[in-house]
Order: structure tokens, then C-alpha cells, then sequence
């Protein structure tokens, strides 16, 4: 069974720049703000059981199909232990820009700030 969607439309932004959504068929409402301060408020819940949909700039997202990357692709796949859940794999071998994105969202490598 399909779940049930909304499309959200984006109906205006605040002074601060974030934007605000709406549901027009269950009036939730939410506040985004897009990376780098990545925000989200919802301001009314609306029907939580429907998946909620949007776009602007003429892209609407539809379906999404997830496959598995190829090898060559992933970052890191080559270090020995890196497939092994756990395993003490070397933080160096993680690009500085990756690493700087890591710890502009807050999240912490190996038990530290990355």
C-alpha cells in the first residue's frame, strides 16, 4: 500500500531568510532554512501519516529509487576494515571538505569534533 501525498508550497520567507511552507490539503506549515544553518520549525503538524512533497525553481521531487554505489564511488572503500561494522578505520582518509562539512552540522567523528 502507497502512502498518501501532500505537495507543499513554499508561500513566502521570513526577515531572517527562512522559508515558509504550506499543505494546502492538510494545512500543515513549517519554517526551512537551507544549508549551511540547516533549520526546520514546524509550525502546524497537519496529517503526519501522508507524506509531504515540495519544490521550487520548476524541480519537483517525485520518487526516489535507491541502489548501492558502485566501489570506485565510495570514499574510503579501498581502507582495509572499512566494510567491518566498527572497525578503527584512519579519519585522515576522510577528505578535509568532507570533514569540515561533518563539523559544520555538528557531527562527531571517532568520539570528536570532526
Amino acid at each position: 500500500m502507497v502512502p498518501a501525498r501532500h505537495e507543499m508550497i513554499l508561500v513566502g520567507s521570513t526577515e531572517s531568510g527562512a522559508e515558509e511552507w504550506a499543505c494546502p490539503s492538510c494545512s500543515r506549515r513549517m519554517l526551512l532554512r537551507w544549508p549551511p544553518n540547516y533549520e526546520k520549525l514546524v509550525l502546524e503538524h497537519g496529517d503526519e501519516n501522508v507524506i509531504h512533497v515540495g519544490g521550487k525553481g520548476g524541480l519537483r521531487v517525485g520518487k526516489a529509487v535507491v541502489a548501492p554505489a558502485a566501489e570506485a564511488e565510495v570514499p574510503g572503500a579501498d581502507v582495509p576494515g572499512a566494510d567491518v561494522p566498527g572497525a578503527d578505520v584512519p579519519s585522515a582518509d576522510v577528505p578535509s571538505a568532507e570533514r569540515q562539512w561533518l563539523r559544520d552540522i555538528g557531527i562527531d567523528w571517532d568520539g570528536e569534533s570532526a
